[in-house]
């Protein structure tokens, strides 16, 4: 496992949240598998199966996935989203409050984001960290502009801070880490009322 992965496990451990090899455990828990109609969105299939086969920075990672990644509860949540936004992404919170290790402290799991997506500049409470391990996507952090970020890049969001992520030719997945307030209610995006 590299610095990164060190890192995350640190943060998770020191926000008091139960250690990652008892998440692995818990993700792979048959009663946590879901049934094949039930798997990652059909429209997202693809890109999903894409995402993960390109998938070449963290290799013991790309396995998991393969393993038991597309039978995880990939959802779009219940926040109001653009409609040119919606259906072109689906997360997993592993845990958290509706994660498969129930957390209200932190929350923590992996986004997927279709190729040519615009995901609007958007803010919350949550600091939120993220780790692309597959795709390269334009980012930008407050009025800055897009810039690239690679597989193996670390990307911290302070609390409230807008941001915005657009992918181009590539389908973007990455880690997300969620800690402070990680209260839905509190998620704002650009062009969408409250």
């Amino acid at each position: 496992m590299n610095a990164l992965f060190r890192a995350y496990a640190n943060s998770w451990r020191q926000a008091g949240a139960p250690d990652l090899a008892e998440l692995v455990s818990a993700i792979a828990a048959p009663e946590n598998m879901l049934s094949p109609e039930d798997q990652v969105p059909a429209a997202l299939k693809p890109e999903y199966d894409q995402a993960v086969n390109s998938l070449v920075a963290y290799p013991e990672l790309k396995q998991q996935l393969l393993n038991i990644g597309n039978r995880l509860p990939w959802m779009q949540g219940s926040m109001r989203m653009p409609a040119s936004f919606q259906g072109r992404f689906a997360y997993v919170e592993l845990a958290g409050p509706r994660g498969m290790i129930a957390n209200s402290d932190v929350s923590f799991g992996f986004y997927l984001q279709q190729r040519d997506t615009v995901y609007p500049s958007h803010w919350h409470e949550a600091v939120e960290d993220y780790l692309i391990v597959s795709g390269t996507a334009l980012w930008q952090i407050d009025d800055a502009g897009f810039n690239a970020r690679q597989p193996g890049t670390h990307i911290m969001h302070a609390s409230n801070q807008p941001h915005a992520t657009t992918t181009l030719q590539e389908r973007l997945l990455a880690m997300w880490f969620w800690r402070g307030d990680i209260r839905d209610s509190t998620y704002r995006v650009v062009g969408v009322d409250t």
